[in-house]
């Protein structure tokens, strides 16, 4: 927070609700798991159960954005995002760990998107014989985050400048891609297996058909949960935005709504596609014998895949063809560069946010060794340490080269942040902490603790082992804080400060002028004063000229037969 002691004032960069909140988690949120996985995942797992996998993650996401927004509410917020929200409202014990274990998700995120985009190139050089798939895939990864890097040291104004653009591009190639599955067909378009819109088809995709070692619901259902988890982008900068309580509920709520129609609309249309296709024109039955022996769901269409089908060789269909969005649309060169502006948009967008969550985490000093990576610079105290901390950490995991290998890597972690913000919120509510007074109110502790519940299941149904590996790191990072007690000042509000000798106040007015001046204060009142005993610390210390000054402001001359306190407050 600003401070007083007369230094000049400089013009610092701040974002509304749609820029900094809305818009920027809806570019997190549509990401490589929307262009290239996506498709693919409805061909495994069938529409019916894509659309249960698109409606649990939403289910998890949405409780956790109404446990973030009432979070959010409970009190100015400055930077640290998930970490300072939930630390200052319920303490260092859970935000520390969850602060930990948040930033390090964002940059595991960093390195799942950047591998998209480096998949996306691959593929495009594929024609000019680039064809070790792992290592260029590590090497165009490795170039790219360190784009990333450059990008986010020039600042938030330009990051922000990016992410218009990437917007842009994005919705263009949705709108291409939905134009393109009315557009008629012809034979190059059906022999690598579009047809348009037909009930047949459409069928036919309604149940599951899994192949290879990732097919299996639950594996299909980790590698999608990534594709639902830029929900708290905007929370993450909200030193950055002008009004944090009020724009953080709307704008995250919103962009759940429109990435998850986005979601849907895909997956059916996706279903205008078979499964397997050869790619090859002359298996046209129009082209061929009448009398050839056909029975895959290609004879209907006029076309016979049976060959590929049955040697499993089929290179092009909905459950072979990763780009299929690219056939489908009008004009293909738009849904490349929309998948360039989702991966690099998200990518970005992470590398960003886990710097700020984890700067302020440095601050208070809770962890050690860490505290010389809190340090900011520019007028918007940008964490140039962190943005390299987090820009190893995306290299390391980039290095794996495997999407599907990093994407339930991802899903336990942010599954296990989701999870214990969701505790969170429903044990400040069931408690009834002096300090929990949300201005959101469209949230309920009991759905809350379903979240959380829901979180842990999955994490543990997804991948068991890192499931168990998280949860050790997350006990020991929560016993190391219980254990060392750090001071609990650093982690209340400012205003939480004087809201609690405020309350105090005017319980004893309330006695000393209604209830005919009793000299003993009720028990209700010395319970909240001994709750004060962070503000008397504070207080003790030699306080500012601006500080005295504020203090001498506010000060109420004593009345006659009133009881002299020994606590510090002005009254």
């Amino acid at each position: 927070p600003p401070e007083e002691d007369g230094r000049p004032k400089v013009k610092l960069v701040r974002f509304g609700w749609v820029l900094g909140v809305m818009i920027r988690a809806m570019l997190n949120i549509w990401g490589v798991i929307m262009y290239l996985r996506l498709p693919w995942i409805t061909s495994q797992a069938g529409l019916i159960l894509t659309y249960v996998i698109i409606f649990m993650s939403i289910v998890v996401t949405t409780i956790t954005a109404t446990s973030v927004s009432a979070i959010s509410t409970n009190g100015k917020i400055y930077s640290g995002g998930t970490y300072f929200m939930i630390s200052r409202s319920l303490g260092p014990e859970l935000g520390a760990p969850i602060g930990l274990l948040f930033a390090f998700a964002n940059a595991i995120a960093c390195a799942l998107h950047t591998v998209g985009f480096a998949e996306t190139v691959r593929d495009l050089l594929k024609v000019r014989h680039m064809v070790d798939d792992v290592n260029d895939v590590r090497i165009v990864g490795a170039i790219t985050v360190v784009i990333l890097l450059c990008i986010t040291f020039a600042g938030m104004a330009w990051e922000a400048k990016a992410q218009i653009l990437f917007f842009i591009a994005i919705m263009l190639s949705l709108i291409n891609y939905f134009v393109g599955t009315v557009i008629p067909t012809n034979r190059e378009k059906e022999s690598v297996g579009f047809f348009g819109y037909r009930g047949d088809i459409f069928v036919e995709n309604l149940l599951p058909s899994y192949r290879g070692p990732n097919g299996y619901f639950f594996r299909l259902f980790a590698i999608f949960f990534p594709a639902a988890t830029g929900i708290l982008s905007g929370v993450n900068i909200c030193g950055d935005l002008k009004d944090p309580t009020g724009g953080i509920p709307k704008g995250t709520l919103l962009a759940i709504l429109w990435t998850t129609l986005s979601y849907l609309l895909i997956s059916v249309t996706s279903a205008t596609v078979v499964r397997d296709a050869s790619g090859n024109v002359n298996d046209s039955l129009a082209l061929t014998n009448f009398t050839t022996h056909c029975t895959g769901l290609g004879c209907k269409l006029g076309w016979n895949f049976d060959r590929c089908e049955q040697n499993r060789t089929c290179r092009h269909g909905l459950a072979n063809n990763l780009r299929i969005l690219t056939t489908v649309s009008g004009w293909g060169i738009l849904i490349t560069i929309g998948v360039f502006a989702a991966t690099l948009s998200s990518a970005l967008g992470f590398l960003v946010s886990a710097p700020k969550i984890f700067q302020c985490l440095c601050k208070d000093n809770i962890y050690p060794y860490i505290g010389f990576f809190g340090k900011g610079y520019g007028k918007n105290n940008e964490p140039l340490r962190g943005y390299s901390l987090m820009f190893c950490i995306a290299m390391a995991f980039i290095l794996i080269g495997d999407l599907n290998t990093i994407a339930p890597l991802i899903s336990n972690f942010f599954l296990c942040s989701y999870g214990l913000i969701n505790f969170s919120t429903f044990h400040a509510s069931v408690t009834q902490s002096p300090g929990w007074r949300p201005e959101y109110h469209y949230y309920s502790p009991w759905t809350s603790l379903f979240g959380s519940f829901l979180s842990f299941i999955l994490m543990f149904l997804f991948t068991w082992w890192a499931a168990l590996v998280t949860f050790f790191i997350v006990l020991f990072l929560l016993g190391y804080v219980t254990y060392t007690k750090p001071s609990e000042c650093h982690a209340l509000p400012v205003n939480a400060l004087s809201d609690c000798y405020g309350l105090f106040f005017m319980l004893f007015v309330q006695q000393q002028y209604v209830l005919n001046a009793h000299s003993t204060l009720s028990p209700y009142a010395l319970e909240v004063a001994s709750s004060c005993t962070c503000l008397q610390q504070q207080l003790q210390q030699k306080p500012t000229a601006a500080a005295i000054q504020q203090q001498r402001s506010r000060s109420i001359p004593p009345r006659p037969n009133t009881l002299t306190l020994s606590y510090p407050f002005a009254c």
